[in-house]
């Protein structure tokens, strides 16, 4: 569901003439394994939020538990997606 939702974000981006060169460098990051620092987060977690809106019915759950985990980790300080 995250590739998804930043992948879509990506689209999104290029669609408006927007440069998605960041949202490239997360979606690099999350193929990868790697972890997101808060800005990454940030952005994860509005292309989640517009991703949830046209996901499939079976995803929806999942993006709502990512997005609830990340809110978490945003407000307890922790400083790594894992």
């Amino acid at each position: 569901m995250l590739h998804a939702a930043v992948l879509d974000h990506v689209e999104r981006l290029v669609a408006a003439d927007r440069s998605p060169d960041r949202a490239m460098a997360i979606l690099d990051r999350v193929e990868a394994g790697g972890s997101l620092d808060a800005t990454d987060r940030e952005l994860v977690r509005d292309a989640l939020a517009t991703y949830l809106d046209d996901a499939p019915e079976r995803d929806r759950d999942a993006v709502r538990e990512i997005l609830a985990a990340l809110s978490t980790r945003h407000t307890d300080g922790c400083k790594s997606h894992r």
